[in-house]
């Protein structure tokens, strides 16, 4: 009679007897996992006959009636049993091993179990492994030699005979635990707090944390599994650490895997070894640190995702990856992922002053930590460097800059030296195996901006495009939307000139010029708008590889050097209307100063005008009209010149302070420049700025009729920029008649005609002559929303808040009763005034503003104040009689 004890048979004593399943997990199994280990890693003679008398053992044991206490000596016995065949290996004697075996059987026989001792034949098996393994005894006496050249290729057979010694101990096998958390820390709480969530509550997840190297992921995942929730939720040998930086190959990851979760023994198939261990156990988290070096390896991805994939079929077992990718691998799993990307302004300064508390005063750190891309790792190194050496941020910067990232740490390892730390990427046998990818690599890299997968394919690289996975396999590259870029200190690196090829920078400044000829249009041709856009979006690229230009390839003869020169010139003239940036007409002005050609010298000097005037620096501005008149009068180009001619009224009229009959003098000497080249599309612009003159001489009637000419003729040509102007102008004469509706009507049509086209430069300024038709109207929040537009406007076009704007907005919030936000706002469009003022002085045009503007602060301290009449005459110039009535009540 049998009865169930639990998951015990008991007999009719009430003995418990393990059951049939039991015997072949408890005995069966572990007997045979162990001497298939030997006998497929050692060629020993007779093995194979010992697996045959376990398999006999199990067959017995399953119809014995031994208790549970003999079946557990049993399994200790097969153990000693397959340790003593194990050290006659490392060379136990012939007679030691003979007394041994003799003890092993007679322990098997204690049994007492008939059929066991008849199925192990236990003489004849003894006899025969006693010859056997004398045999293989002399063998290895006698063949010396030929055993040690064996010994060469049998690593892995050394490897099993220590660890099965060492599984012998009657302690439990060691794991790798996690290593203690980094002390300084910064910037990832809510983050952790995330990851913490994601391991202890809710269903399974993988963890992968993705980004390149110093952006701190190894530390983030030290924080996450040293938290006191993850450690409630898992025991100190259930969170086990995995360092895969050093293993390079499949077979290296399988053994980091054994040695980590302290796996000794093994069957042959140590992957088997580690399923079988983590199948028993409780849930249990893998953190695989560094993942990239077995994921990037040279043999390829299956074996190792196959890896993966195998322990994600246990649902126990969650795995936490650092990889420097992307991605992660085994796309499909059920990953919780998260893109690691540098940590905020605070963090980074806490960080640079936790390792140099002396920055805490240092006012050039925020330059330095933005230089930098506020990667952890580099600003740890950055404050190390500081420290060490006695420097300000602002002297580590230019060691930077001259010395690129050989300034952060001089250390061996990834932790000490930024160079280490990308060239692990950088030389991983990912980017050896494909070569283009690190030409790919440096010409993102001269991409500070950053561009999108078409742009990049289309004009910046595309027979290398192909290795952009590789790219992102190793997280050299980052993507953040349509936007593919290369952090700041990994370009910095690339772009050394020790690691640089020369040969890609050329390609780079080919294909910026290349760019540009295919959008350049004039801003009154329909593609002018969307060349614009593609122009704008790639400008700050553009700007950073036509600088690199070396001074020779641009000024010596040949295409080359016109093609590189055009690109600067239309690159020049895009940012003329778009950003007044001068960092490129400069250079350009620079390389072509010896080239003796007075168009490309006036061209230049031209475009580098405007762009003065368009960012309100009249004085410079009119000194480069001047000379590039100069250089237009000299090739004998009228065209140039007429033109030339009215920018520089344009410029003037900005100073103030010049009389009617010059500017009249100027504009002549463009109309007969004009008729001489019969263009009377020029001759109407002509108008126009004579229409302009006499508006700002109070002669209004005279300015509408000159307007009136001038507008259908501009329209005829289609010359839209200056039929926006036309009806801009308009609405300033309209608008000091105190014709508001009219004002208004012009003013709106010219900022339709500007948007129509793209000019987004004379939208702003039409956006604030709204607005002060609007306030002049008693529309003041209105006036308030035209402004704000002014100033989003100026902000896309990388310029400063408009003086002029903020001045207006403070009106507006006087009106409303916002005294503190007047205030404010007046109190800015002084200072901006100041900053953004034409040196060396003050422009009278500046002056007077800006008295205004102080009125204005004077009134809101004290309401009664009544304008002097010198006070009168400044705010007449700016605002009309009616509207200046009304400023004056603005605060009651």
């Amino acid at each position: 009679m049998k009865a169930q004890t639990g998951n015990l048979t008991t007999d009719v004593n009430g003995v418990a007897k393990p059951t049939r399943g039991e015997y072949a997990s408890e005995a069966a199994k572990e007997f045979l996992t162990i001497l298939e280990a030997v006998a497929v890693a050692v060629p020993v003679p007779g093995f194979g006959i010992v697996v045959k008398l376990a398999l006999n053992i199990i067959k017995a044991c399953e119809e014995s009636h031994a208790t549970l206490e003999q079946a557990q000596e049993l399994k200790l016995r097969i153990k000693a049993l397959v340790l003593t065949l194990v050290n006659e290996l490392k060379g136990k004697k012939e007679g030691e091993i003979r007394a041994q075996m003799v003890q092993d059987i007679g322990t098997l026989q204690s049994l007492n179990n008939d059929k066991l001792a008849r199925n192990i034949e236990q003489t004849n098996m003894l006899t025969k492994l006693e010859q056997q393994i004398a045999t293989f005894h002399a063998q290895q006496q006698q063949n010396t030699r030929t055993l040690n050249d064996m010994q060469l290729s049998m690593v892995d057979v050394k490897a099993i005979l220590t660890q099965g010694s060492r599984a012998h101990s009657t302690s439990s096998p060691t794991r790798a635990l996690i290593p203690a958390n980094t002390h300084i820390f910064h910037g990832r709480d809510t983050l952790v707090t995330e990851l913490v969530d994601v391991l202890v509550g809710g269903p399974r997840q993988h963890i992968c944390l993705l980004g390149p190297g110093g952006m701190g992921k190894t530390s983030t995942s030290l924080a996450v599994m040293n938290h006191p929730d993850v450690e409630a939720r898992f025991a100190e040998h259930l969170r086990v650490w995995v360092p895969c930086v050093k293993a390079p190959s499949t077979a290296l990851l399988i053994d980091t895997l054994c040695t980590s979760l302290g796996i000794y023994i093994k069957s042959g198939n140590p992957l088997s070894d580690i399923l079988m261990v983590l199948r028993t156990s409780p849930p249990i988290v893998l953190v695989l640190d560094n993942f990239e070096t077995p994921w990037n390896a040279a043999e390829g991805q299956s074996e190792v995702e196959q890896v993966i994939r195998d322990i994600n079929q246990i649902p126990h077992v969650t795995l936490f990856v650092t990889i420097r990718s992307l991605s992660p691998p085994c796309e499909d799993l059920p990953w919780h992922r998260v893109h690691l990307r540098a940590v905020d302004a605070t963090a980074a300064r806490d960080i640079y002053i936790s390792w140099h508390p002396k920055g805490n005063e240092d006012h050039g750190l925020p330059s330095l930590l933005d230089l930098i891309g506020h990667m952890p790792l580099a600003v740890t190194l950055m404050a190390k460097f500081a420290a060490s050496n006695g420097l300000s941020a602002r002297d580590v910067a230019e060691e930077y800059k001259a010395r690129g990232t050989a300034v952060m740490g001089q250390g061996l390892d990834a932790k000490t030296s930024m160079d280490v730390c990308i060239g692990l990427s950088v030389n991983s046998p990912r980017m050896t195996a494909h070569p283009e990818a690190f030409q790919l690599l440096c010409a993102i890299s001269m991409l500070p901006a950053g561009t999108s997968y078409q742009t990049l394919s289309k004009w910046w690289a595309s027979k290398l495009i192909e290795a952009l996975d590789v790219l992102k396999d190793t997280s050299l590259v980052e993507q953040n939307g349509s936007t593919i870029f290369v952090l700041p200190v990994i370009q910095r690196y690339i772009l050394h000139e020790s690691r640089f090829s020369k040969q890609i920078g050329m390609s780079m400044i080919v294909s910026a010029c290349r760019f540009l000829k295919t959008h350049v249009s004039d801003i009154n041709d329909e593609l002018y708008k969307s060349h614009s856009a593609a122009m704008s979006a790639e400008e700050g690229n553009l700007e950073a590889v036509l600088l690199t230009t070396p001074e020779n390839h641009a000024t010596q003869d040949g295409s080359l050097s016109c093609v590189i020169r055009d690109g600067f010139l239309l690159l020049a003239h895009h940012q003329r209307h778009h950003s007044a940036r001068v960092n490129i007409i400069e250079r350009a002005l620079y390389l072509a100063r010896h080239i003796d050609d007075n168009i490309l010298q006036g061209d230049l000097l031209f475009c580098y005008g405007d762009t003065l005037f368009r960012a309100n620096q009249y004085n410079k501005a009119r000194k480069q009209f001047e000379a590039a008149l100069n250089h237009f009068l000299s090739a004998s180009d009228r065209t140039r010149a007429a033109k030339c001619r009215l920018r520089l009224v344009a410029a003037m009229e900005g100073q103030a302070g010049e009389t009617f009959e010059r500017f009249q003098e100027i504009i002549m000497d463009a109309q007969a420049d004009c008729k001489a080249a019969g263009d009377k599309g020029l001759a109407a612009r002509c108008l126009l700025h004579l229409g302009n003159v006499h508006f700002r001489f109070h002669n209004n009637p005279t300015a509408l009729d000159l307007l009136m000419q001038a507008e259908p003729v501009l329209a005829q040509v289609k010359d839209w920029e200056y039929h926006a102007e036309c009806s801009r102008v308009s609405s300033w004469v309209h608008y000091y008649m105190g014709q508001y509706d009219f004002a208004y009507a012009c003013a709106a049509f010219a900022l339709e005609e500007c948007d129509r086209i793209g000019d987004a430069h004379g939208c702003a300024g039409l956006h604030n002559d709204i607005a002060r038709i609007l306030s002049a109207s008693g529309d003041f929040e209105g006036s308030l929303r035209s402004h704000l537009r002014s100033l989003e406007i100026r902000k896309s076009l990388g310029l400063p808040p408009s003086p002029t704007a903020l001045q207006g907005m403070g009106l507006a919030w006087a009106k409303l009763g916002k005294v503190e936000d007047a205030y404010q706002a007046f109190e800015d469009s002084k200072l901006q005034r100041l900053a953004s003022s034409d040196p060396p002085a003050l422009s009278p045009a500046d002056q007077s503003r800006i008295a205004c503007t102080q009125f204005f602060l004077l009134r809101l301290e004290n309401p009664t104040l009544i304008p002097t009449q010198e006070e009168y005459l400044l705010l007449s110039t700016w605002y009309s009689n009616d509207h200046i009535e009304k400023i004056l009540a603005l605060v009651p």
